[in-house]
Formats: structure tokens, sequence, C-alpha cells
């Protein structure tokens, strides 16, 4: 075969283009019929560096759909999913995760195999009789086609994501004043008379209003870097 080919380049160059040409394109097309795919083919969303692939974009999916069937029940149908902007969230929410990952890296932020062990532990779904169970653990994970690496890989980003988020809550304090000026005293009686709150529902009221800034904190910044963030969103394949 190599001699005829070898032959064709020299007597026939024309007829050797086209013996190559018919060879090329029968090898594209049985590759593409097999499944071989260009970089970058199955991935829906780009945040800045990171490709999120449809196969993590479904499955988050996936995931939204069955915790909204159980929170609705019979009510949850095709016309709630468009309502509720399902597929918008899901994606927000994948965007938003990575964000914070790429944060946390820049911060340096680390989860120990000891963290992540006793995270898993304390989770209740595990447990059987009061103790974690490694038995129920592994008959969860493969009932719900979950590998022990991508379960814990991903409790792993979570717990990232978790510390990174801490550092924003951690910055956020609350004074006396703000409590009394977001819920003032209703002072009855003499306007000299020196009216202070019970110490045990100064520390609620504090605790309360410290969450709501803590909340308002974390959006604001996960607004911001989503604001500066490169984002490409691929929906022919969402």
């Amino acid at each position: 075969m190599l001699k005829i080919v070898r032959e064709l380049a020299v007597d026939n160059p024309l007829v050797l283009k086209i013996i190559m040409g018919v060879i090329a394109l029968t090898f594209v097309i049985t590759m593409g019929w097999w499944g071989i795919q260009r970089p970058g083919q199955n991935v829906v969303i780009t945040v800045n560096k990171h490709e999120i692939e449809v196969q993590e974009y479904r499955r988050a999916y996936n995931q939204a759909i069955d915790y909204y069937r159980e929170l609705y029940k019979d009510q949850f149908n095709a016309e709630m999913i468009e309502k509720m902007k399902v597929r918008d969230k899901v994606m927000e929410d994948l965007v938003a995760r990575e964000l914070w990952i790429e944060k946390a890296g820049e911060l340096g932020i680390r989860v120990s195999d000891e963290e992540l062990r006793d995270s898993i532990i304390k989770m209740k779904i595990f447990h059987k009789d009061g103790v974690f169970n490694r038995t129920l653990y592994d008959r969860l994970l493969a009932s719900n086609r979950l590998t022990t690496q991508g379960f814990e890989g991903s409790q792993r980003k979570e717990i990232i994501i978790e510390k990174a988020k801490r550092i924003i809550k951690d910055s956020v304090s609350v004074s006396d004043e703000e409590v009394n000026d977001t819920f003032p005293l209703n002072i009855t009686g003499s306007k000299e008379a020196v009216v202070q709150r019970p110490a045990e529902e100064m520390q609620r009221l504090k605790k309360f209003l410290q969450f709501q800034k803590q909340e308002k904190a974390v959006n604001a910044y996960a607004a911001a870097m989503r604001g500066q963030a490169k984002i490409n969103v691929n929906k022919e394949l969402l």
C-alpha cells in the first residue's frame, strides 16, 4: 500500500491528493460519529478562567428540581419551573460558587483532610443510632449516583466557600447605639429618666441585627465579585 502511495506521489500527484482527501474526510466523519469532541464543546458557563461543563450544570439543575418537587409536592409542575426561573437560579448559583472558590484561593484558604472528615461525620443524614455509619454513607452515595471522591471533593469546596464568607461576616459588628436606633425604646414617664434595655434583650437584638448585616455584607461582596468577573454562557446547552 505504501509503495503504491509513493508511486502515485511521483506519477499522479493529483490522484494522490484526491485519495488522501477521501481518507481524511472518512476519518473526520468516523471520529465525529464515535463522539470525539472539540475542547470546550461541553462547556456551558465560563467564569473568568474556570469552565463549568454541561454535566455539572445538569446535575445541579436536577438537584434543584428534586428539592422543589419535594418542597411543593403535587403543586410542582413545568409551569412553576418557568415562573421560578429555576434554570437561571442554578446558573447564578454555579457562577457565585466558582467566584467564592476563586476568591478563597486568592486568600490562601485551605481545608485539611481532618476538617473534611469531621464535617462529614457530623452530618446527621449519615448517622445510625446517633453515630456516623460508614455502610449507610456508602449506600446513600451510591443511591444518588455519587462517588466518594466526587462527594468529598464537593464537600471540601463547600467548606472553603463557607470559610471565605466567614471572613466577610466576621468583619461586621453591631453597637448598642445601632440596636437602639433600629429598635427604639418605648420610653414613658419623665424625659430625664435613664432607661436601659435589659442585657438579655440587648444581646438577642444584637445577634438578630448582626445576622442581617452579615447577610447583606456577603451579598454585596458577591455582587461586587460578579460585577468584575468575565462570564460567558452557552445558552444552547442550558
